[in-house]
């Protein structure tokens, strides 16, 4: 059997929807939808129930989706488990496919095309049909909050982390890869997900967003794991360049003017070898993680883990 965790809150339509779609596309296949509600203060649980979900509040207000995720594994019943967010359409003959791909090659899980629509008033201003690049099958370098597996690859990976306001994706990703399970990227249309247009975050909310803050937080909760060096690995370009920004302050600090020059010559260094890879954008980013990564760090925090059926 499969079960499908679905996470959210306040998504309205848009979790009936969800819900609708994994009926259609799983069809006669045995499965059950177990939903895992963060507080809303809409009629989504009234959704959930009405499709058949079997549904649990968290008791934690200020939730993550990690936390969501944890809850909804911890009760599903299926030897397969896929999990979506509730802004999300599963794509019809996906999980068929992924389980003719995981039996014929041994994978542990599988992901596939994400397809991103951009909302605004209602309206779809801008899309993205292939997210994630994916254009041929192979090992998944990342996944999102997307993803189907079997649930003993899950346990064996620890499961989902609870304590991270983001990036839980990617922490899960690396202890996953260091447990030995295969999760593959396959060339199938998987989800559509509606996201609505961020506007108007400024610069603060440029600098410290939920997404750097994540990658700290998804870094603590690896070492609380006794992780923490599978996610570094996970990640190396990222940190071999976040050392390499402090070793340009050391310099700074010890040498003065000279270390300042040196500072400028790794900088532009790294900025050469992006531009090379034709990720200048990668650059600004590496900036605002270095800033970002230890609030990331300073603002974890150990989340409840209780819950109630609701």
């Amino acid at each position: 059997m499969i079960s499908v965790v679905v996470i959210g809150r306040n998504e309205g339509e848009r979790l009936s929807r969800c819900m609708e779609s994994v009926h259609s596309a799983l069809g006669v296949l045995a499965h059950e939808i177990v939903y895992v509600d963060s507080h809303s203060a809409d009629d989504s649980l009234a959704r959930a129930k009405a499709c058949g979900a079997r549904c649990f509040l968290l008791s934690e207000e200020k939730t993550t989706a990690g936390l969501g995720r944890l809850v909804g594994a911890k009760e599903a019943q299926g030897e397969y488990m896929l999990f979506l967010d509730g802004d999300m359409q599963l794509q019809p003959g996906f999980c068929e496919k992924a389980m003719m791909a995981m039996a014929a090659r041994g994978y542990d899980g599988c992901t596939g095309i994400r397809e991103d629509l951009y909302m605004k008033d209602g309206e779809v201003v801008g899309k993205n049909e292939n997210y994630f690049g994916c254009t041929r099958e192979r090992i998944a370098p990342e996944f999102g909050g997307a993803l189907f597996l079997k649930k003993e690859a899950l346990e064996k990976a620890g499961g989902w982390s609870a304590d991270t306001v983001a990036c839980e994706e990617a922490e899960l990703h690396a202890r996953l890869k260091a447990a030995g399970c295969v999760i593959a990227e396959l060339p199938v249309p998987m989800i559509v997900h509606t996201d609505a247009v961020r506007e108007g975050r400024g610069l603060a909310g440029v600098i410290i967003s939920r997404r750097r803050l994540g990658e700290g937080q998804a870094l603590r909760c690896a070492m609380a794991l006794h992780q923490a060096g599978a996610y570094v690995r996970h990640e190396n370009e990222k940190f071999f360049f976040y050392m390499l920004d402090w070793m340009c302050v050391i310099l700074i600090l010890l040498l003065g003017v000279w270390g300042f020059l040196g500072a400028l010559f790794f900088q532009a260094a790294q900025l050469g070898s992006l531009l090379a890879k034709k990720r200048v954008r990668a650059f600004v980013s590496q900036k605002l993680f270095f800033f970002a990564f230890p609030a990331g760090l300073a603002t974890y925090r150990v989340r409840s883990r209780a819950y109630t059926p609701a």
